[in-house]
């Protein structure tokens, strides 16, 4: 049941990808406790040095009676890690000096590899028997990257990396050897189905993609953001252009499955669109001398006032994405449509810590009506619900997958058309796959087969939110 439900996830999220957890950043401020507070840190740093006093004896202790050699670097990343882990807080972590060149190059948005979000369970839960659980799993190639070039897909299992086997890699070391450097070849062996076979890239320096546009209809741009990394303001800001030099005179925006990212990109992107208001309310604990922020529109839009502005949101939305849809609904700037939407409503910082970085949470934001919306999300104004399905639907959904079924219809019937979707559908209505998925798994074989510049930017026809997105707008 968890590879249909793995399987039915791709399905669904076509044109969403995520590339792990998501992170936040504001700025590093250094204040100074007042005087009453002193005396607390005074009692805190008393207890800490009791504690550090106790680890130091401890270490002692080890370094003469230990039998075997100690490696003070690990000890010292274990310790880190674990004070921080103490906290209790999930979105509090250490990212580890051998981490921290990745952890860099997902919030800059720009690094040399071969292009795709990938997923790998741990190592020590490797099953021989179950390939998804230690082979490498493709969840979307970067659009017209060189693994998208190459044809690699999503759900695509990589069992080996330049002939070397992948089962005792970690994600991020098989995330490190699929990178390599611009002119070097990497090999792949992929398995799609019952069919195995390998695939030669080259490493290009590749600008994560945190957006995608084009028209939807004559007069409806259409703008799906990723995530919020430092290059997603700028992106947006070309995708607007872009559509309104296409005749836009309508806007969607799809934040479907977008877990966040940087708050200063989600607050650039809301101020495209507010000539005035406020965007966002942070508060921080007392104790840090930090006052209340609130952060403005500039007055600048980069579209008229009176442009219509459609959001699309769902459980998956979350964080930064929650600012922007916040932001707009609460100013009335937009119809926000879709589900209740994630409800992270706080925000981290993070600061450089020997060769790795801190990152705690330090914010609590609200919304410009001053909602807190922290394990509550945001109420869409028009309300879509995700598809459910029984386990009967999704045992059959398992069997359907485990069998090739597209091959033979897609060389009878190669144009991709909504007939020839919907006659996929009727054909295999017999199967227990519920008909709605079945056009959504036809669809995405036949996406993923075209050349990235001939696949549509959404799917108008069997795409729930788009259709009541564009119904809304008057289409």
């Amino acid at each position: 049941m968890k590879k249909a439900a793995a399987a039915l996830l791709a399905a669904l999220s076509l044109y969403t990808a995520t590339a792990g957890a998501a992170r936040e950043y504001t700025p590093m401020l250094t204040v100074q406790p007042s005087h009453l507070e002193a005396n607390q840190a005074a009692s805190d740093s008393r207890s800490i040095s009791q504690i550090l006093y106790s680890l130091g004896n401890l270490y002692a202790y080890l370094s003469t009676d230990f039998l075997y050699g100690i490696d003070s670097e690990a000890m010292e990343t274990e310790l880190i890690s674990a004070m921080i882990d103490s906290l209790g807080d999930q979105y509090s972590y250490y990212i580890t000096p051998d981490d921290a060149r990745e952890f860099e190059e997902t919030t800059e948005g720009e690094y040399v590899g071969i292009g795709t979000y990938l997923t790998k369970m741990n190592p020590a839960y490797a099953d021989p028997s179950d390939p998804e659980s230690w082979m490498i799993i493709i969840a979307s190639p970067f659009p017209g990257g060189p693994a998208d070039r190459a044809g690699l897909r999503p759900r695509d299992m990589i069992s080996a990396i330049n002939g070397e086997d992948v089962s005792y890699m970690t994600a991020t070391e098989a995330s490190n050897r699929m990178k390599g450097r611009i002119g070097e070849n990497i090999t792949l062996t992929v398995h799609r189905g019952t069919a195995v076979f390998d695939i030669t890239l080259q490493p290009e320096v590749v600008t994560t993609p945190t957006t995608v546009s084009g028209m939807l209809t004559d007069d409806i741009g259409y703008i799906a953001i990723y995530s919020f990394s430092l290059t997603t303001g700028s992106s947006v800001h070309d995708d607007i252009s872009s559509l309104l030099g296409k005749g836009a005179e309508k806007l969607i925006i799809d934040l479907r499955n977008n877990g966040g990212g940087t708050v200063q990109s989600a607050l650039e992107t809301a101020d495209m669109f507010l000539s005035e208001g406020t965007m966002l309310i942070t508060r921080y604990k007392p104790s840090s001398g930090r006052s209340e922020t609130i952060a403005e529109a500039d007055g600048e839009t980069a579209v008229p006032d009176s442009m219509p502005l459609m959001l699309i949101v769902n459980g998956g939305t979350a964080s930064s994405s929650e600012i922007l849809t916040g932001a707009l609904k609460d100013n009335g700037r937009a119809t926000v449509l879709g589900s209740q939407t994630f409800g992270k409503g706080i925000s981290q910082e993070i600061r450089p810590f020997r060769g790795g970085f801190v990152q705690i949470t330090t914010g609590h934001f609200y919304t410009p009506s001053g909602n807190d919306i922290h394990e509550v999300g945001i109420a869409p104004d028009i309300v879509i619900e995700d598809p459910e399905y029984t386990d009967e639907e999704m045992e059959a959904f398992e069997r359907f997958m485990e069998e090739d079924r597209f091959s033979s219809y897609l060389e009878k019937h190669p144009e991709y058309t909504k007939e020839n979707i919907e006659a996929f559908a009727d054909m295999h209505s017999e199967s227990g796959v519920p008909e709605d998925l079945l056009r959504l798994l036809v669809r995405n074989e036949y996406i993923y087969g075209m050349d990235y510049d001939e696949r549509p930017v959404a799917d108008i026809w069997f795409d729930t939110y788009i259709a009541a997105a564009l119904e809304a707008l008057g289409e």
